[in-house]
């Protein structure tokens, strides 16, 4: 009898950008290590963060990339950096689902990339509660095809995402970070038709722990004003950048989540554009 080779699973490389992320890094690292699907890397992009952020890489024995620009440059070195057949792109404030990876590598065999159904973390809070009724509501625009900007894929084949970073003109990328997500999303809707997504509202492939009270807002919606006002005048993707200033349209059969959502970007507004139009 012939013996038949084990096939290997595909190594999906999980690529975490960082700066001064030690109070949220060791829960994003455990949940990765604790995947079911088990041949996995992990890849911590650090921007020179002066707490333990890279004491606690290091303790976890990830593999640690450094970069010298900002979040878009982090997320380009990381797949660069990548071993991977797949590369997943976590925020260092995100939690996975235990299945997520496992669910994603077999939901890639017709798919070009995923994104992940997402949930806050810590939503049992009100600040919290307010980005999860938001986050609910988009991707409900999502699934319909109506809304695909705002949310970032975040599963790729390695291949793919290569190319999509190549697009994305040169001039733009140090000075990219709150915009990532639609600039990616819009050069990836370029390439690739076949978007699928892993989790629901139920069981969420990915969860944000997300800020608390109302002066971590005011100050993380500040300097996202600040970023995207020196990204604005690059004359990149401007386009984009106005729709990001939107506000989501009100859905009548999702009446709740409409107004937390409206709430919420009431109160990131504010603090945003003093950021864009006065920010130093």
């Amino acid at each position: 009898m012939v013996k038949q080779k084990k096939v290997k699973s595909p190594l999906v490389s999980v690529n975490i950008p960082t700066f001064n992320s030690e109070k949220t890094l060791g829960k994003t690292i455990e949940a990765v290590k604790n995947q079911t699907y088990e041949n996995i890397e992990i890849l911590i992009v650090d921007s020179h963060s002066k707490d333990k952020t890279l004491e606690i890489a290091k303790k976890h024995k990830c593999k640690i990339v450094i970069c010298e620009g900002g979040l878009l440059e982090a997320r380009i070195g990381g797949a660069e950096e990548s071993k991977g057949e797949y590369v997943l792109l976590l925020d260092s404030d995100q939690i996975l689902d235990p299945e997520t990876v496992a669910k994603s590598v077999e939901a890639m065999k017709n798919k070009d990339c995923l994104w992940l159904y997402e949930r806050a973390y810590n939503r049992n809070k009100w600040l919290p509660s307010l980005y999860d009724a938001d986050r609910i509501l988009v991707q409900e625009y999502m699934k319909e095809g109506k809304d695909l900007s705002v949310v970032l894929p975040r599963f790729f084949k390695r291949t793919l995402l290569i190319k999509v970073f190549k697009n994305i003109p040169k001039d733009a990328i140090p000075l990219c970070s709150a915009q990532d997500h639609i600039i990616t999303t819009y050069e990836i809707k370029k390439l690739a038709g076949r978007i699928g997504f892993v989790g629901d509202k139920e069981k969420p492939g990915v969860q944000h722990m997300e800020p608390d009270n109302i002066l971590k807002l005011i100050k993380k919606q500040h300097r996202w004003g600040q970023v995207t006002r020196e990204f604005h005048k690059t004359g990149f993707y401007s386009e984009l950048i106005s729709m990001k200033h939107k506000y989501r349209k009100f859905d009548g059969r999702n009446l709740s989540l409409s107004i937390r959502s409206f709430i919420l970007r009431s109160l990131r507004g504010a603090p945003y554009f003093a950021g864009f139009w006065f920010g130093k």
